[in-house]
């Protein structure tokens, strides 16, 4: 029986995407470290093979009798061994070398917005190094590259919710002039795309980006996000050779601060595409933050 690969079948995107895939009475099986932990979190029916991105044989097991792969596994900060390099890079390199062997007949690869040839910006880089894999591999391919993703999961606004946690009232701190823009998009718009991908072949060939219905500043989105949680606080725009002198400085003392030195470095670049994009490629309207926040409605701070 032919199925779907799914790597990082546990994460923000993941979890929906299988119970997705699995409800449209496909089979999937899933690449993941933990069978035990994983069972706890996704649909019963789903086939496990135990096993790391990095590890060659978990990886060729994973893929055998493989119809189509979803490759959702990334990171997006550093931890030890755990490097962009590694994961980003050698990880997607090897699961696509496991799907040419196996005769995969599409992969389907989860890139980022902005993705770039620039070493400069460290994470975008490393996801443009693991497209070049894919687009190099001579496999039939769809790449997508979403802007900044959220929902029920940690995400980039469970960043900012620590930037509101660790500053006393009635402050918030905003780096620089907070303009930097982005169009954030909710994980179940992804994963209608995902799925539009995975159940028709028009779409081989094409790196895709996507975002929600609106260009919003970093100040803009940080209102969203207050306004969701009832949160009434003063902005306070630090300047950004202030925050690269702070920010490495709290990298080496908090084991898992707000904002790291190269997510700072990353607010050089705007992280936007068309705004009818997933209107024009996948035929639906995405929600709107506003509407797309309010699962965080009564949340309390500490």
């Amino acid at each position: 029986m032919r199925v779907i690969l799914v790597t990082g079948g546990t994460g923000l995107v993941g979890k929906p995407l299988v119970s997705a895939l699995v409800k449209k009475g496909h089979t999937v099986r899933c690449l993941v470290r933990s069978p035990q932990k994983a069972g706890e979190v996704l649909p019963g029916g789903i086939e496990f093979v135990q096993g790391e991105i990095n590890d060659p044989e978990s990886v060729n097991k994973a893929c055998q009798g493989v119809d189509k792969v979803i490759h959702l596994v990334a990171i997006i900060r550093e931890h030890g061994e755990q490097t962009f390099e590694r994961i980003n890079v050698e990880g997607t390199l090897n699961l696509v070398i496991a799907a040419g062997q196996a005769e995969v007949k599409h992969f389907i690869h989860m890139s980022a917005l902005g993705a770039c040839d620039n070493s400069r910006y460290k994470y975008v880089y490393s996801k443009w190094r693991g497209e070049e894999a894919v687009r190099q591999s001579g496999l039939k391919w769809t790449i997508l590259r979403p802007s900044v993703i959220y929902g029920m999961g940690f995400n980039f606004f469970n960043r900012m919710i620590q930037s509101l946690q660790m500053f006393p009232r009635p402050f918030v701190p905003v780096p620089g002039r907070g303009s930097t823009l982005f169009q954030p998009i909710a994980v179940e718009d992804v994963v209608r795309c995902l799925l539009r991908i995975c159940e028709n072949s028009d779409m081989v060939g094409r790196i895709i980006e996507i975002g929600g219905p609106e260009h919003l500043s970093y100040a803009q989105m940080l209102d969203r996000l207050m306004e969701s949680l009832g949160e009434k606080r003063y902005k306070l725009y630090v300047p950004m050779p202030l925050m690269r002198l702070v920010v490495p400085l709290m990298d080496s003392i908090l084991r898992d601060p707000p904002v790291s030195p190269v997510e700072l470095k990353q607010l050089d670049v705007h992280n936007i595409t068309d705004i009818d994009a997933v209107e024009n490629n996948f035929g639906f309207r995405p929600r709107a933050l506003h509407n797309g926040l309010k699962y965080l409605t009564g949340q309390v701070l500490s």
